[in-house]
């Protein structure tokens, strides 16, 4: 299909990319269903109840080539119902562009020195929000060498685009209200869904998929941001082969002991007080874990939805939800100095980040434990 040169002009004048990730990496991305029926699961329509989709960011040592070789951001019916819900002008949130390449060649093993790539992350993103909303995070990560596996549940987000021609999947309404019990219900599909990832479906695709063969299928992270922060706990907790995680500002609906390293990384309004699940959590921790909030950050600050209006100079002129005075280059580089300096941690390639100090003064030490690790 021929497409207009005025419009592809238009579409290079007016395409918004965020910044590039800071790794020694370029990113790939690719998207695979897999086939698997949750039990119990509160969300999914009937054409797609055996669909389960992960967004994996991976690194590579292909060259990105903006606006030809790099993956869009958003699919056009996800930009228009968050765009339109929440009054983004001129259809900006269609401008977004990124540096992930789709189907980049994965490192190789030859490349690692015959060794797997660093632990796989499993990233379990907000209640009713797409996956692709956490790529600045994810795609850095990916940038320092870590295979992502973000999962999408079809049927909870607004709009699900599947990948290679399939059709999306309608779910939830952004405007929705969820009740306690579907919040728990969701919460206990994501626990089901990281297990089910881990201890099959991923091993799975990497030993049949020879270009994967450095992907690592034996040792695990989980990340997470609000109900798929309180999952990445129940996860760790119960899979022997994920090392640690990270909650990024999400209620806990149960306080499981992880007994591995976890950090919880919070907005200012995550208080003993506010949040009463946070130090019930802690209480029964036997591990090392830590509890850093970030000043001026609210909920969304931890997803791109910051980025959404800082990038493209729209602060205060949407409606969009719970984010803070903080500027949203600076949460994206705290977050990811934190998440990745974890990671480091637990890996033992480095100590853990001093809180407070000069280079991150929003950062707040809240409560941890004592122990050394």
């Amino acid at each position: 299909m021929l497409i207009p040169l005025t419009l592809l002009f238009a579409q290079a004048i007016y395409a918004v990319p965020f910044p590039p990730p800071t790794g020694p990496y370029n990113v790939g991305i690719k998207q695979h269903v897999f086939n698997h029926t949750t039990p119990h699961d509160p969300v999914a329509p009937a054409n797609a109840s055996s669909d389960l989709l992960a967004t994996i960011y991976y690194p590579t040592l292909s060259i990105p080539d903006p606006g030809n070789n790099t993956a869009p951001y958003l699919d056009a019916t996800t930009a228009k119902l968050w765009g339109d819900i929440l009054e983004y002008p001129n259809n900006s949130l269609q401008t977004l562009t990124t540096w992930n390449q789709y189907d980049a060649a994965p490192l190789s093993k030859d490349v690692l020195g015959g060794v797997s790539q660093k632990p796989t992350v499993i990233f379990s993103p907000g209640g009713g929000e797409n996956a692709i909303m956490y790529n600045q995070l994810n795609a850095d990560l990916a940038s320092q060498g870590y295979t992502v596996l973000a999962l999408d549940h079809p049927g909870e987000t607004p709009y699900l685009q599947l990948p290679d021609g399939a059709p999306g999947v309608y779910g939830l309404d952004i405007t929705y209200v969820w009740p306690a019990e579907l919040q728990e219900a969701v919460y206990d599909m994501r626990v089901s869904d990281t297990l089910a990832v881990i201890s099959d479906l991923y091993p799975a695709l990497v030993t049949s998929t020879p270009k994967y063969a450095s992907w690592n299928i034996t040792h695990y992270l989980t990340l997470g941001h609000s109900i798929g922060g309180s999952a990445s706990a129940k996860a760790a907790s119960l899979s022997p082969a994920i090392l640690g995680g990270i909650n990024l500002d999400g209620l806990f609906f149960d306080h499981p002991d992880v007994q591995k390293p976890f950090l919880l990384f919070a907005g200012a309004e995550h208080t003993p007080t506010v949040d009463p699940s946070w130090s019930p959590f802690s209480a029964n921790q036997s591990g090392w874990w830590q509890w850093v909030n970030v000043t001026g950050s609210s909920h969304q600050d931890f997803s791109d939805l910051g980025d959404w209006v800082d990038v493209q100079g729209l602060r205060n002129e949407t409606l969009t939800p719970s984010l803070g005075t903080i500027w949203a280059p600076r949460m994206d580089y705290i977050v990811r100095s934190f998440v990745e300096g974890f990671f480091d941690f637990v890996l033992g390639e480095a100590a853990w980040l001093k809180v407070p100090s000069a280079k991150f003064p929003e950062v707040v030490w809240i409560n941890g434990s004592s122990k050394a690790y």
